[in-house]
This record gives C-alpha cells, sequence and structure tokens, in this order.
C-alpha cells in the first residue's frame, strides 16, 4: 500500500497553508470560517461532479502503486478527498495573490488626502 500521492497533497496543502499565513491571503485574511465554508462548498460541488462522473461509468480509479488502495466509496479513493480540498484552498489563494498583485496601486494624491487631517 504506497501513500506517496497522499503525502504528497498533504505536504503541498501545508505549504500552500504556509504561503498563505505568510501573506494573509484566504483562510488567514481574518475571516477563517467564511474561507472554510467556500472550501468546503468548492469541495462538496467537485466531489458530486466525481460522484456523477462515476455514476455514468466515466471515471474510475487508477491503480498506481503510488495510492493507498483505500475508497471511500467504490471508485473513489481516499486521495481524491483531499485532492479536491486542495484543489479548492489552493484556488481561492491563488485568486487572491492576483487580486493582490493585479490591483492598482492608490495614487501619491489619494495616500496624501487619506493621511492628511480634517
Amino acid at each position: 500500500m504506497g501513500l506517496s500521492y497522499l503525502v504528497a497533497v498533504v505536504v503541498s496543502m501545508l505549504c500552500m497553508g504556509l504561503v498563505d499565513r505568510r501573506w494573509r491571503l484566504f483562510l488567514f485574511a481574518g475571516r477563517p470560517g467564511r474561507a472554510l465554508a467556500l472550501v468546503g462548498a468548492g469541495a462538496a460541488l467537485f466531489l458530486g461532479w466525481d460522484l456523477a462522473a462515476i455514476q455514468a461509468g466515466v471515471y474510475e480509479r487508477g491503480g498506481s502503486p503510488a495510492m493507498t488502495g483505500l475508497e471511500v466509496l467504490p471508485e473513489l479513493p481516499l486521495e481524491e478527498i483531499f485532492f479536491v480540498v486542495f484543489f479548492c484552498y489552493l484556488t481561492m489563494v491563488l485568486h487572491r495573490l492576483l487580486l493582490r498583485v493585479l490591483a492598482p496601486a492608490p495614487r501619491v494624491a489619494d495616500r496624501v488626502r487619506e493621511e492628511s487631517p480634517r
């Protein structure tokens, strides 16, 4: 029974958490309950999508030696749950990072106006 894929996904999620914590992008931006609810909703959507694909016969569990071999449901490996949660978390962290990077810088006149006493 291999664990390397599951370990890789969990380590990647922890590293993304460190990036998120350092720059306070999503989960650490001040509303952790809202962030967790959003990741949970996204994960539920994608797991529903997976279940529909399994039911339609489009999706089958792979036979990689890197996987644990444990199934949550028939054809739904344990690793898929962790991957879907990681995918949703990664998407939101990258979204917030791009918003921060691409946001226009405040003009000098706006900063002076905000800092001056009234």
